[in-house]
């Protein structure tokens, strides 16, 4: 708290919190943090994803977020192009954050049989939005600003969006841990061994290994090894599920606080820092 103060009377202040009392800015730094919880939370899930759960080689994970990068790249230059041409900014960030909306709450449809187009038209349509989130954040951001404030805009814009990231790496991976043992404690209560169905499942897995050539006690065994493991793929699936609607409606509740922005000046600046 003493620091707060100090910063905010001192003349030449690390952090110039005077800033936030120009509401465009204050609003595109919340943006800008969330920005950075949902794309950096949503880059560490996709792959891990693909590899932990559909078995993808690494190579083929990275594969699966290249189309998403490029429609990033190839959106930026037509977001400039409108706002050249004066297109409130403000119409294009609600419509980047409907967009990365739409793409998580398409994630929370992931089960272990998609294919790798599924996954990688998922992080297309996140990256369309995106592309659509940046520059038009950082216009509003530095519009009704002074010119001379800009470098400490500049900081405080780009530290916002890197704790953003931060934090929410810290919480998908917490939220997979967790979310992973509630289901699998949700699931395995309803694994009773006296269960018709848990009785035909290991019986028919047992006679199956049989065939193949395994002992009796040896079948039986793989077969719980086997329910087990099914157990455990099905309750990370959920906790994936549990991730993705989590950035889905936090991006969500994002879109009405564009209308707190103000309408940047005619014959304001474009930035993209």
């Amino acid at each position: 708290l003493t620091a707060i103060v100090w910063e905010w009377r001192h003349r030449h202040p690390i952090i110039d919190l005077t800033l936030f009392r120009d509401r465009s800015f204050a609003v595109s730094n919340a943006m800008m943090f969330m920005l950075g919880f949902v794309l950096l939370g949503s880059t560490l899930l996709i792959p891990l994803f693909a590899q932990t759960m559909l078995g993808y080689p690494a190579t083929d994970a990275g594969l699966a977020l290249m189309p998403g990068g490029l429609l990033i790249i190839c959106s930026m230059p037509l977001v400039g192009f409108l706002l050249s041409r004066r297109y409130d900014p403000r119409l294009m960030m609600a419509f980047g954050l409907t967009m990365v909306s739409v793409s998580l709450f398409y994630m929370t449809r992931f089960d272990l049989s998609i294919d790798f187009w599924t996954l990688a038209t998922a992080r297309m349509l996140q990256g369309c939005g995106l592309g659509f989130l940046f520059v038009p954040i950082n216009t509003v951001a530095y519009s009704y600003l002074p010119p001379e404030k800009n470098n400490a805009a500049s900081g405080i814009i780009n530290l916002s969006r890197n704790v953003g990231a931060s934090v929410g790496i810290s919480i998908v991976t917490t939220m997979l841990d967790r979310r992973g043992q509630f289901h699998r404690n949700r699931l395995a209560a309803h694994l009773d061994p006296a269960n018709v169905n848990v009785q035909a499942m290991l019986g028919n897995a047992s006679a199956r290994l049989q065939a193949q050539g395994a002992s009796a006690t040896g079948a039986m065994q793989q077969a719980y090894a086997m329910l087990q493991g099914s157990l455990q793929r099905q309750s990370e699936m959920l906790a994936y599920i549990d991730n993705f609607w989590m950035l889905a409606v936090a991006t969500l509740v994002l879109i009405p606080c564009v209308l707190l922005v103000r309408k940047p000046k005619r014959g304001g600046r474009m930035h993209a820092h």
